[in-house]
Protein backbone atom coordinates (compact mmCIF):
# COMPACT_ATOMS: atom_id res chain seq x y z
CA UNK A 1 0.00 0.00 0.00
CA UNK A 2 3.19 2.62 0.31
CA UNK A 3 5.24 1.60 -2.43
CA UNK A 4 6.12 4.51 -4.72
CA UNK A 5 7.41 5.59 -8.32
CA UNK A 6 6.20 2.77 -9.39
CA UNK A 7 7.54 -0.11 -7.58
CA UNK A 8 11.05 1.99 -7.13
CA UNK A 9 10.32 1.86 -2.95
CA UNK A 10 9.21 -1.69 -2.50
CA UNK A 11 7.25 -2.29 0.13
CA UNK A 12 7.98 -2.85 3.82
CA UNK A 13 10.00 -6.26 4.74
CA UNK A 14 7.87 -9.43 6.73
CA UNK A 15 9.05 -11.93 8.99
CA UNK A 16 9.45 -15.30 7.16
CA UNK A 17 11.80 -18.87 7.91
CA UNK A 18 14.06 -17.43 5.49
CA UNK A 19 14.66 -14.66 7.15
CA UNK A 20 15.22 -16.16 10.31
CA UNK A 21 17.26 -18.61 9.23
CA UNK A 22 19.50 -15.22 7.91
CA UNK A 23 20.16 -13.96 10.90
CA UNK A 24 20.64 -17.42 12.74
CA UNK A 25 23.17 -17.74 10.43
CA UNK A 26 24.99 -14.53 10.15
CA UNK A 27 24.55 -12.89 13.60
CA UNK A 28 23.77 -15.91 15.66
CA UNK A 29 20.46 -14.47 17.15
CA UNK A 30 16.53 -15.14 16.96
CA UNK A 31 13.67 -14.01 17.58
CA UNK A 32 12.81 -12.77 20.91
CA UNK A 33 8.68 -13.62 21.82
CA UNK A 34 6.01 -14.10 19.78
CA UNK A 35 5.23 -10.36 19.03
CA UNK A 36 9.04 -9.16 17.68
CA UNK A 37 8.14 -6.32 15.00
CA UNK A 38 9.17 -3.18 16.86
CA UNK A 39 7.03 -1.11 14.41
CA UNK A 40 7.93 1.75 12.14
CA UNK A 41 6.12 2.45 8.58
CA UNK A 42 9.50 2.62 6.94
CA UNK A 43 11.70 -0.66 7.91
CA UNK A 44 11.04 -3.75 9.68
CA UNK A 45 13.07 -3.68 13.04
CA UNK A 46 12.96 -6.90 14.84
CA UNK A 47 13.36 -7.80 18.46
CA UNK A 48 15.55 -10.69 18.54
CA UNK A 49 18.36 -11.64 21.16
CA UNK A 50 21.38 -14.21 21.25
CA UNK A 51 20.53 -15.81 24.29
CA UNK A 52 22.37 -13.42 26.55
CA UNK A 53 21.18 -10.15 25.31
CA UNK A 54 18.73 -8.79 22.89
CA UNK A 55 19.34 -6.92 19.40
CA UNK A 56 17.61 -5.14 17.14
CA UNK A 57 17.58 -6.63 13.78
CA UNK A 58 16.34 -3.91 10.82
CA UNK A 59 15.62 -4.84 7.63
CA UNK A 60 15.84 -1.79 4.74
CA UNK A 61 13.42 -1.43 1.78
CA UNK A 62 14.96 -2.56 -1.25
CA UNK A 63 15.85 0.82 -3.00
CA UNK A 64 18.57 1.27 0.31
CA UNK A 65 21.98 -0.02 -1.07
CA UNK A 66 24.45 -1.40 1.13
CA UNK A 67 26.84 1.59 0.46
CA UNK A 68 24.75 4.11 1.73
CA UNK A 69 23.52 1.92 5.07
CA UNK A 70 27.74 1.40 5.53
CA UNK A 71 27.87 5.27 5.05
CA UNK A 72 24.96 5.55 7.90
CA UNK A 73 27.14 3.42 10.09
CA UNK A 74 29.90 6.00 9.66
CA UNK A 75 28.05 8.57 10.70
CA UNK A 76 26.43 6.60 14.03
CA UNK A 77 30.02 5.26 14.94
CA UNK A 78 31.52 9.26 14.58
CA UNK A 79 28.23 10.70 16.17
CA UNK A 80 28.81 7.72 19.42
CA UNK A 81 32.21 8.15 19.44
CA UNK A 82 31.50 11.98 20.74
CA UNK A 83 29.04 10.77 23.12
CA UNK A 84 26.06 10.82 21.38
CA UNK A 85 23.78 7.61 22.38
CA UNK A 86 23.49 5.92 18.80
CA UNK A 87 23.63 2.17 18.70
CA UNK A 88 26.66 0.88 16.43
CA UNK A 89 26.24 -1.98 14.41
CA UNK A 90 26.89 -5.36 15.05
CA UNK A 91 29.68 -7.48 12.83
CA UNK A 92 27.75 -10.16 11.01
CA UNK A 93 29.34 -13.69 10.88
CA UNK A 94 31.47 -12.19 7.90
CA UNK A 95 32.98 -9.08 9.70
CA UNK A 96 31.06 -6.57 7.83
CA UNK A 97 28.49 -4.46 9.45
CA UNK A 98 25.68 -5.30 6.82
CA UNK A 99 24.73 -7.95 4.80
CA UNK A 100 21.96 -8.82 1.60
CA UNK A 101 18.67 -10.97 2.49
CA UNK A 102 16.40 -11.15 -0.82
CA UNK A 103 17.88 -7.59 -1.83
CA UNK A 104 17.64 -5.74 1.05
CA UNK A 105 20.43 -5.21 3.60
CA UNK A 106 20.15 -5.91 6.65
CA UNK A 107 21.99 -4.91 9.76
CA UNK A 108 21.83 -5.91 13.61
CA UNK A 109 22.59 -3.26 16.68
CA UNK A 110 22.15 -3.74 20.20
CA UNK A 111 18.94 -3.15 21.39
CA UNK A 112 18.81 0.06 23.95
CA UNK A 113 15.71 0.05 26.85
CA UNK A 114 14.38 3.86 26.24
CA UNK A 115 10.40 3.25 26.66
CA UNK A 116 10.12 7.30 26.13
CA UNK A 117 9.55 9.76 23.53
CA UNK A 118 10.17 13.19 22.17
CA UNK A 119 6.47 13.71 22.27
CA UNK A 120 6.39 16.76 25.16
CA UNK A 121 7.79 20.59 25.12
CA UNK A 122 10.18 18.99 27.94
CA UNK A 123 11.78 16.64 26.03
CA UNK A 124 11.78 18.73 22.89
CA UNK A 125 13.84 21.34 24.88
CA UNK A 126 15.59 18.51 25.86
CA UNK A 127 16.10 16.35 22.52
CA UNK A 128 16.79 19.85 20.83
CA UNK A 129 20.53 20.73 22.82
CA UNK A 130 21.61 16.94 21.22
CA UNK A 131 20.03 17.96 17.56
CA UNK A 132 22.75 20.92 18.12
CA UNK A 133 25.29 18.22 19.22
CA UNK A 134 25.20 16.07 16.51
CA UNK A 135 25.05 19.36 13.88
CA UNK A 136 28.26 20.24 15.22
CA UNK A 137 29.69 17.32 14.67
CA UNK A 138 28.67 16.65 11.55
CA UNK A 139 29.91 20.23 10.31
CA UNK A 140 33.06 19.30 9.20
CA UNK A 141 32.10 15.65 8.57
CA UNK A 142 32.77 14.42 4.93
CA UNK A 143 29.64 13.74 2.49
CA UNK A 144 29.50 11.36 -0.12
CA UNK A 145 27.00 10.44 -2.95
CA UNK A 146 25.60 7.72 -0.39
CA UNK A 147 24.86 10.29 2.33
CA UNK A 148 24.88 13.18 0.16
CA UNK A 149 20.54 12.84 -0.48
CA UNK A 150 17.67 10.67 0.72
CA UNK A 151 15.01 9.13 -1.64
CA UNK A 152 11.45 9.06 -0.37
CA UNK A 153 12.50 11.33 2.35
CA UNK A 154 10.02 13.78 4.67
CA UNK A 155 11.98 16.81 2.82
CA UNK A 156 11.20 18.98 0.02
CA UNK A 157 13.85 21.60 -0.79
CA UNK A 158 13.81 25.60 -1.04
CA UNK A 159 14.90 24.83 -4.80
CA UNK A 160 12.89 23.18 -7.27
CA UNK A 161 9.87 23.92 -4.48
CA UNK A 162 7.09 25.07 -6.93
CA UNK A 163 7.84 22.50 -9.27
CA UNK A 164 8.18 19.56 -6.65
CA UNK A 165 4.99 20.55 -5.68
CA UNK A 166 2.86 20.80 -8.96
CA UNK A 167 3.94 17.04 -9.67
CA UNK A 168 1.79 16.31 -6.36
CA UNK A 169 -1.28 18.92 -6.98
CA UNK A 170 -0.89 17.64 -10.72
CA UNK A 171 -1.79 14.45 -9.83
CA UNK A 172 -4.47 15.66 -7.49
CA UNK A 173 -6.41 17.54 -9.88
CA UNK A 174 -5.98 14.35 -12.68
CA UNK A 175 -7.72 12.14 -10.09
CA UNK A 176 -11.28 14.15 -10.06
CA UNK A 177 -10.94 15.62 -6.98
CA UNK A 178 -13.32 16.69 -4.57
CA UNK A 179 -14.11 20.65 -3.73
CA UNK A 180 -12.23 19.81 -0.30
CA UNK A 181 -9.08 18.12 -2.67
CA UNK A 182 -9.28 20.83 -4.85
CA UNK A 183 -8.85 23.27 -2.57
CA UNK A 184 -6.09 21.60 -0.56
CA UNK A 185 -4.38 21.60 -3.98
CA UNK A 186 -4.41 25.37 -4.50
CA UNK A 187 -3.15 25.72 -1.21
CA UNK A 188 -0.31 23.88 -1.59
CA UNK A 189 0.38 25.36 -4.72
CA UNK A 190 -0.02 28.96 -3.27
CA UNK A 191 2.19 28.56 -0.49
CA UNK A 192 5.09 26.64 -2.99
CA UNK A 193 4.92 29.90 -4.44
CA UNK A 194 4.55 32.08 -1.58
CA UNK A 195 7.39 30.80 -0.08
CA UNK A 196 9.71 30.49 -2.65
CA UNK A 197 9.44 34.03 -3.47
CA UNK A 198 10.56 34.79 0.41
CA UNK A 199 13.67 32.66 -0.23
CA UNK A 200 14.31 34.33 -3.16
CA UNK A 201 14.02 38.12 -1.36
CA UNK A 202 16.49 36.65 1.21
CA UNK A 203 20.21 37.59 1.43
CA UNK A 204 22.15 34.28 0.86
CA UNK A 205 21.57 30.89 1.33
CA UNK A 206 22.05 28.73 4.43
CA UNK A 207 25.36 26.44 4.34
CA UNK A 208 24.62 22.91 3.96
CA UNK A 209 26.28 20.07 5.91
CA UNK A 210 25.21 16.35 6.77
CA UNK A 211 21.65 16.28 8.83
CA UNK A 212 19.88 13.71 10.93
CA UNK A 213 17.00 14.12 9.09
CA UNK A 214 13.97 12.77 10.70
CA UNK A 215 14.75 14.12 14.54
CA UNK A 216 11.14 13.45 16.38
CA UNK A 217 9.04 11.35 18.06
CA UNK A 218 10.28 7.79 18.77
CA UNK A 219 13.62 8.30 16.55
CA UNK A 220 14.73 10.09 20.36
CA UNK A 221 14.60 7.93 22.84
CA UNK A 222 14.45 9.13 26.38
CA UNK A 223 15.13 7.05 29.69
CA UNK A 224 14.82 9.65 32.89
CA UNK A 225 14.25 12.23 31.28
CA UNK A 226 17.33 12.27 29.08
CA UNK A 227 18.46 11.28 25.57
CA UNK A 228 19.29 7.70 25.58
CA UNK A 229 19.01 6.56 22.18
CA UNK A 230 19.22 9.06 18.46
CA UNK A 231 18.29 6.22 16.00
CA UNK A 232 16.44 5.94 12.52
CA UNK A 233 18.96 7.72 10.43
CA UNK A 234 16.97 6.78 6.93
CA UNK A 235 16.60 10.45 6.03
CA UNK A 236 20.47 11.86 6.41
CA UNK A 237 21.13 14.28 3.72
CA UNK A 238 23.13 17.48 3.18
CA UNK A 239 20.96 20.00 4.06
CA UNK A 240 20.92 23.51 6.14
CA UNK A 241 21.24 23.25 9.30
CA UNK A 242 17.89 24.91 9.67
CA UNK A 243 16.15 22.67 7.59
CA UNK A 244 16.57 19.99 10.32
CA UNK A 245 15.82 22.01 13.16
CA UNK A 246 12.67 23.50 11.47
CA UNK A 247 11.28 20.10 10.95
CA UNK A 248 11.28 19.24 14.89
CA UNK A 249 9.77 22.70 15.88
CA UNK A 250 7.07 21.85 12.76
CA UNK A 251 6.54 18.76 14.71
CA UNK A 252 6.20 20.27 17.58
CA UNK A 253 3.60 22.87 16.44
CA UNK A 254 1.18 20.50 15.00
CA UNK A 255 1.71 17.66 17.52
CA UNK A 256 2.09 19.25 20.92
CA UNK A 257 1.50 23.09 20.66
CA UNK A 258 1.96 26.09 18.52
CA UNK A 259 4.95 27.77 19.43
CA UNK A 260 4.85 30.28 16.59
CA UNK A 261 2.26 32.04 18.27
CA UNK A 262 4.05 32.44 21.79
CA UNK A 263 7.81 33.74 21.20
CA UNK A 264 8.43 32.54 24.68
CA UNK A 265 8.60 29.12 23.42
CA UNK A 266 9.81 29.32 19.91
CA UNK A 267 12.72 31.42 21.21
CA UNK A 268 13.59 28.80 24.38
CA UNK A 269 13.99 25.76 21.97
CA UNK A 270 15.79 27.57 19.60
CA UNK A 271 18.01 28.83 22.36
CA UNK A 272 17.81 24.90 23.93
CA UNK A 273 19.48 24.07 20.20
CA UNK A 274 22.06 26.65 20.02
CA UNK A 275 23.24 25.47 23.42
CA UNK A 276 24.29 21.97 22.09
CA UNK A 277 25.41 23.64 18.65
CA UNK A 278 27.88 25.81 20.65
CA UNK A 279 26.93 28.78 18.64
CA UNK A 280 24.50 31.08 18.18
CA UNK A 281 22.97 30.79 14.57
CA UNK A 282 23.91 33.95 12.67
CA UNK A 283 20.74 36.59 12.03
CA UNK A 284 20.12 34.98 8.33
CA UNK A 285 19.51 31.62 9.92
CA UNK A 286 17.26 32.37 11.96
CA UNK A 287 15.25 34.57 9.51
CA UNK A 288 15.39 31.28 7.58
CA UNK A 289 13.64 28.56 10.49
CA UNK A 290 10.17 30.39 10.35
CA UNK A 291 9.94 29.94 6.53
CA UNK A 292 11.51 26.41 6.75
CA UNK A 293 8.58 25.52 9.03
CA UNK A 294 6.12 26.15 6.60
CA UNK A 295 8.10 24.89 3.87
CA UNK A 296 7.25 21.17 6.09
CA UNK A 297 3.82 20.04 5.03
CA UNK A 298 4.58 20.45 0.98
CA UNK A 299 6.95 17.82 1.63
CA UNK A 300 3.53 15.19 2.05
CA UNK A 301 2.04 16.62 -1.41
CA UNK A 302 5.98 16.46 -3.34
CA UNK A 303 6.91 13.24 -2.29
CA UNK A 304 3.91 11.16 -1.19
CA UNK A 305 0.87 12.05 -2.83
CA UNK A 306 3.02 12.91 -5.84
CA UNK A 307 4.62 9.11 -5.86
CA UNK A 308 2.60 6.83 -4.17
CA UNK A 309 1.91 3.91 -6.39
CA UNK A 310 -1.87 3.40 -4.72
CA UNK A 311 -4.08 6.24 -5.60
CA UNK A 312 -6.37 5.68 -2.72
CA UNK A 313 -3.10 6.04 -0.39
CA UNK A 314 -1.97 9.28 -2.14
CA UNK A 315 -5.34 10.98 -0.94
CA UNK A 316 -5.38 9.40 2.70
CA UNK A 317 -2.60 10.90 3.07
CA UNK A 318 -3.61 14.03 1.32
CA UNK A 319 -6.46 14.07 3.60
CA UNK A 320 -4.38 13.51 6.56
CA UNK A 321 -2.31 16.48 5.57
CA UNK A 322 -4.98 18.94 5.68
CA UNK A 323 -4.55 20.80 9.11
CA UNK A 324 -0.52 21.00 8.41
CA UNK A 325 -1.51 22.65 5.23
CA UNK A 326 -3.78 25.05 6.93
CA UNK A 327 -1.46 25.60 10.00
CA UNK A 328 1.21 26.41 7.05
CA UNK A 329 -0.83 28.88 5.60
CA UNK A 330 -1.46 30.77 8.60
CA UNK A 331 2.31 30.65 9.63
CA UNK A 332 2.90 32.13 6.34
CA UNK A 333 0.36 34.98 6.77
CA UNK A 334 2.76 36.55 9.54
CA UNK A 335 6.43 35.25 8.42
CA UNK A 336 7.66 38.80 9.22
CA UNK A 337 6.28 38.91 13.23
CA UNK A 338 7.64 35.30 13.58
CA UNK A 339 10.82 36.14 12.13
CA UNK A 340 10.96 39.76 14.09
CA UNK A 341 10.74 37.41 17.19
CA UNK A 342 13.56 35.38 16.51
CA UNK A 343 15.57 38.24 15.34
CA UNK A 344 15.11 39.54 18.78
CA UNK A 345 16.02 36.37 20.07
CA UNK A 346 19.92 37.15 19.20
Amino acid sequence: MDDAAGGQRGTRAVVSAGLEGFLRANWGVWLAGPAPDLGGSCNLSLLVTDGRSLRVARVYRPFVTGRRVAALHAVRQHLASHGVPCAEPIPAAGGRGWETFEGRVVEVEPYVAAPATMNTLTSVRTGLAVLGRIHALLRAFPSSPATAAARFANYVDVDGLVEAVAAGTGRIRGWQPTPAEARLADLADELAETLAQHERDGPVQPRRQLVHGDFWDNNVRFRHGQVALVTDFDFLADRPRTDDLALTLYFTSVDITDITTDPTPLTDLVGAYESGLGARLSPYERAAIPLAMARQPLWSVSVWVALLDDPDAARRHLAATAQELEWARRLTSRIAQVQDVLADGT
